[in-house]
């Protein structure tokens, strides 16, 4: 299982999120989806599909869909599949994480790079360690600790997207992969009474 974690993080952060969710789904297809809305990577949405449509997912090449049919996953499964979703989502984190870097690495205050203000760092410093600790989280079986994973993850993600000041906010940015990962969560993270 830890080799497919490691997979799916190095998949989210080196190919980023629709390359990191065909390998954490696996053999699931949307009909596994807990909900009634399944987010698949854009190039798996099987042709006929009820998709509904989301510029901005699309461009992170993630379409949503309503599923035909339901199909009853096992509890333990779609467990093990939050785990791999938060591992590309860790992934993805840590890309925004390098981008909001560059970024601040290039605005300039006072003469020098924002980057190199104290505040800054420790912002920064901050995100690393509640990634890392969203990391450590995986390592268990708990849909409840696995749930809190996702939760520390979005709340990092709109941290790193507020560094990147309106840039974040306007046109096509690194803070769109944030938002839609939060999506693409929802869809497949079962939030209500453990099984």
């Amino acid at each position: 299982m830890q080799n497919t974690i490691t997979a799916c993080e190095q998949a989210g952060r080196r190919d980023g999120l629709a390359a990191g969710l065909a390998l954490a789904l696996a053999a699931l297809d949307a009909g596994a989806a807990p909900g009634g809305i399944a987010a698949l990577p854009a190039a798996a949405v099987p042709a006929g599909a009820a998709v509904i449509r989301h510029d901005m997912a699309l461009a992170e090449g993630i379409g949503f869909v309503r599923p035909a049919t339901r199909r009853e996953v096992p509890a333990d499964e779609l467990t093990a599949l939050a785990a791999r979703l938060g591992a590309v989502r860790i992934g993805a984190t840590l890309r925004l994480l390098e981008r909001v870097a560059g970024h601040l690495s290039r605005r300039l205050f006072g003469g020098e790079p924002v980057l190199a203000k104290q505040l800054v760092q420790g912002t920064l410093a901050d995100a690393l360690v509640a990634t890392e600790t969203a990391r450590c989280g995986l390592a268990t079986e708990s849909r409840t600790a696995i749930v809190d994973v996702h939760d520390r993850l979005t709340q990092v993600d709109w941290q790193l997207a507020r560094m990147l000041g309106a840039s974040g906010y306007v046109g096509r940015n690194p803070a769109c992969g944030a938002y839609v990962s939060r999506l693409v969560a929802n869809c497949w993270v079962p939030r209500g009474e453990a099984a």
